[in-house]
């Protein structure tokens, strides 16, 4: 279950580029299937959205097919997509956004990430990492900051300004 659950949170995190307090208050009510195989997820309220009119994060067919297989074992049916499992029992709340990055190193963990690696790891990981990725393959820096809800320039320009240039040469 853990393990499902955290595959859903890090492909959900990585495609909507969530901070983690948007990440964990991400409701399965909230989520629209798409006629390409992905999906689209109201992401209600952000840091910088002082009105809380939402945006909404768009989901890879990858990431929607680990958030269903996740759903699926968990028998959510709406509420928080991501939950607390203690003792093997899913809890009924909302995965607290302190644990997204505990989450993040177990599942990097398990998957035999190099330790140095792993404890540079942390919640905002999955944005940045999806923020450089977005500008690698060529996506404008308004492309990138309607994708991650970003108002500022210089916050996304920070995020991406250390990507992988390599792939450009």
């Amino acid at each position: 279950m853990i393990g499902r659950r955290d595959r859903a949170m890090i492909a959900i995190g990585y495609d909507t580029l969530c901070r983690r307090s948007e990440l964990v208050c991400l409701r399965l009510e909230d989520l629209t299937r798409l006629s390409d195989g992905g999906a689209k997820i109201l992401v209600r309220r952000a840091k910088n959205d002082q009105f809380g009119d939402g945006r909404w994060g768009y989901l890879s067919a990858v990431a929607l097919a680990r958030l269903d297989e996740w759903v699926a074992a968990a028998a959510i049916h709406e509420g928080p997509i991501l939950r607390a499992v203690i003792g093997g029992h899913l809890q009924a709340k909302g995965l607290l956004s302190v644990a997204i990055s505990r989450r993040l190193k177990a599942a990097a963990q398990r998957a035999g990430v190099p330790a140095p690696t792993t404890a540079a790891l942390s919640s905002h990981s999955m944005r940045v990492g999806a923020a450089q990725d977005l500008m690698t393959a060529g996506k404008s820096l308004l492309q990138i900051m309607s994708a991650g809800g970003w108002t500022s320039v210089n916050v996304v320009g920070r995020y991406v300004g250390e990507a992988d240039w390599n792939v450009w040469v």
